[in-house]
C-alpha cells in the first residue's frame, strides 16, 4: 500500500511545489478542516466513485461541497456511480480510505476536478494516510493527474 512517503517522492520527482503535513486525525474532511484551524474551503476531498460497468473515476472538490451523483453519472455518460468500497478505493488507488490524494496513484485514473478549486490558491488534500494533508496548488493536480476540469454536479 502507498503512503504519505510514496506521495512525497512521486511529487519531488515531479518538481511541484508542495508540503505534507502530519496532524493528529484527517480520515474526513471535517478533522482536517480542526487538525489545521483552517475553514473547509480550503479542504479537498477526492471522491472516489465506481460506475455500473466498474470503472473507477475520481472527483475532487471542495470538502463543504457534496457531489450530486446521479447528475455526474449522467454528465459523465454512465447510467450511475457509486462510492466505492474501502477494498475498492485501495486496490484502485493504492492509498487507504481518509489518505487518499488527488494525484500519485498506483495506477493512471481519471481524474475530475471541480472548477470552483482553481484559481483560490492552494488546498489542503489527502496525504497518504488518515494523519496526512498534502498543501498543492489546484492547477498542479490538472497537470500532474491531467484532470479534467468540470463543473462537479453539487446537491444543494
Amino acid at each position: 500500500m502507498l503512503g504519505p512517503r510514496e506521495l512525497e517522492e512521486a511529487l519531488r520527482r515531479e518538481g511541484v511545489s508542495f508540503r505534507i503535513v502530519e496532524v493528529p486525525r484527517a480520515a474526513t474532511a471535517r478533522e482536517a478542516s480542526e487538525s489545521l484551524g483552517v475553514p473547509m474551503e480550503r479542504i479537498a476531498k477526492t471522491v472516489v466513485l465506481v460506475s455500473e460497468g466498474g470503472d473507477v473515476v475520481l472527483v475532487v472538490v471542495r470538502a463543504d461541497r457534496r457531489v450530486d451523483q446521479a447528475k455526474l453519472a449522467r454528465l459523465l455518460g454512465f447510467k450511475r456511480l457509486r462510492l466505492a468500497t474501502e477494498e475498492e478505493v485501495t486496490s484502485s488507488t493504492g492509498y487507504p480510505p481518509g489518505g487518499v490524494p488527488p494525484v500519485g496513484h498506483a495506477r493512471r485514473l481519471p481524474v475530475y476536478l471541480d472548477a470552483e478549486l482553481l484559481g483560490a490558491g492552494p488546498v489542503y488534500a489527502g496525504g497518504g494516510d488518515e494523519r496526512h494533508l498534502l498543501l498543492i496548488n489546484p492547477e498542479d493536480i490538472v497537470r500532474l493527474a491531467g484532470a479534467q476540469v468540470i463543473d462537479v454536479p453539487k446537491k444543494a
